[in-house]
């Protein structure tokens, strides 16, 4: 669990103790790429700890997918409407490589939020910083140009580039695959 220990830490100052029954309460997955961890029009009822790997979150709509986020080592990756609203999930989130993922129930992380206010503050700062984050890729998509955009993904999502599909990258900053191969050929120049 080094990955998602050192991401913890990076959020809050959660103490061993509470890091300890975090993980008693998770259980290790091996997932195979292209698995859908989460499905739209389902409520799960769990959080997944990537450790390693790479997964993408998926919105569709009239027979079209568009990426809404990638999530990887060190993440944690959930149904947002599952988690917040014990609803179905909006959103699916597909594995794009195979993944070493901690499992925990929502309800047993709930408890651990209760008992641990570390953890619920990590919880909390996690959440804050995510949100932080798509409210600035919002504004990017509606402000920035393409080429922005695309700066902006680097540095957001550092080393991601090469481990996933062109098209989801390009899906997620809302351009074609086609403006997204001349940015990457105009920046190699």
């Amino acid at each position: 669990m080094k990955n998602i220990i050192k991401k913890i830490k990076e959020y809050y100052p959660v103490s061993d103790e509470a890091l300890q029954a975090l993980q008693q309460e998770m259980q290790l997955v091996h997932v195979p790429k292209n698995t859908m961890l989460v499905r739209s029009g389902v409520t799960d009822h769990n959080v997944y700890f990537i450790e390693e790997g790479v997964a993408r979150s998926i919105f569709h709509k009239d027979g079209t997918d568009t990426t809404t986020w990638f999530s990887m080592e060190g993440n944690i990756t959930f149904g947002m409407y599952s988690l917040y609203h014990n609803m179905p999930s909006v959103e699916s989130i597909q594995t794009l490589t195979d993944c070493k993922v901690y499992v925990i129930p929502i309800a047993r992380l709930n408890k651990l939020y209760d008992k641990y206010i570390d953890i619920a503050n990590w919880g909390r700062v996690a959440h804050q910083d995510a949100n932080r984050l798509l409210s600035h890729i919002f504004v990017e998509r509606l402000q920035m140009k393409p080429s922005e955009r695309y700066h902006c993904f680097m540095q957001h999502f550092p080393g991601l580039l090469n481990r996933v599909k062109l098209k989801y990258v390009a899906e997620f900053l809302g351009i074609s695959i086609y403006t997204l191969s001349r940015i990457r050929s105009n920046k190699q120049q």
